[in-house]
């Protein structure tokens, strides 16, 4: 039951894919979410850069200028900068690393660790936040954010009703998390896996342009994605010895590294093991480092 419920997810969520746009619910209020074509998202990139440049002529000061001015009245410091892209970093590898263990006590242990990484990072996060908040980036930001809920959310499946003023909130709320949702490589691999596309895909070779009947300025970001990781997917397939357990677990294949490969990379697990034993079972950036 369970597993054909999350098949039934998957489904849902390449219907939305391929079609192009998703119904957003809230607690009393249904809106409707016209899926960003790759040219609209590459225009408001180009907006969000052109604000930013604005901003600054008009004398509002960039993140660098607001971090450096912080550096020197001794609010923030060089050291807590290079901490945090340490901790980001250190974050990917540790969930790199969590994925490719086996043994249940000693992934118990791990994620332990990671959730105090990623307490930690969001406690760092928040400090220089609050530096940067009237920053030219963080202000170009704000208004990316409310052009995105204007050209994507209607009240109508036409795509021509737009909610009232004071329901941006709820709207951006919701828009930005069925996107997240839908557009997570995990769920992309599994809707295009269990939903229907990937067999077609394969059938044709990786030939999308006959899945997905649209040129670049029709196609969505999220089609487009959907289309990447399955090519990724089938090309993992063919040049890869995938072990009969992993069959029918897209993300579990593309996760998959053969031994001769794992040997070669510079944070083994097994050798992660070691290390955060003999820190009594933590781990530092270093470790994950080839030594």
């Amino acid at each position: 039951m369970k597993e054909k419920k999350h098949h039934n997810l998957y489904s849902s969520h390449l219907l939305d894919i391929i079609r192009g746009h998703s119904v957003l619910e809230g607690d009393s209020k249904t809106y409707y979410f016209k899926h960003f074509k790759v040219v609209d998202l590459l225009e408001l990139d180009h907006l969000e850069e052109v604000d930013i440049k604005n901003s600054v002529k008009s004398g509002i000061k960039s993140e660098k200028e607001l971090l450096d001015s912080a550096i020197k009245m001794g609010s923030w410091s060089i050291e807590k900068e290079e901490s945090l892209k340490s901790q980001e970093w250190m974050l990917k590898r540790s969930t790199t690393a969590l994925n490719k263990m086996k043994d249940l006590a000693q992934r118990k242990v791990f994620n332990n660790q990671i959730e105090a990484q990623e307490k930690e990072l969001k406690e760092i996060k928040k400090a220089r936040s609050k530096i940067t908040s009237y920053s030219a980036e963080h202000l170009s930001e704000i208004k990316k954010i409310k052009r995105m809920c204007k050209s994507a959310v209607f009240l109508d499946l036409d795509f021509t009703q737009v909610f009232p003023k004071e329901e941006e909130g709820l709207a951006a709320s919701l828009l930005f998390a069925k996107n997240n949702e839908l557009n997570s490589r995990d769920s992309l691999l599994n809707c295009s896996y269990h939903g229907g596309f990937f067999d077609l895909f394969a059938a044709q070779g990786g030939n999308s342009i006959q899945i997905i009947d649209k040129s670049f300025l029709e196609i969505t970001g999220l089609q487009k994605n959907l289309i990447v990781l399955s090519n990724a997917l089938l090309n993992k397939i063919k040049n890869t010895s995938i072990p009969d357990e992993l069959s029918g677990d897209p993300v579990k294949i593309m996760d998959y590294e053969e031994k001769d490969t794992e040997s070669h990379t510079s944070h083994g697990v097994d050798d992660l093991k070691m290390k955060m034993k003999a820190r009594g079972g933590k781990l530092k950036a270093e470790d994950f480092l080839s030594g």
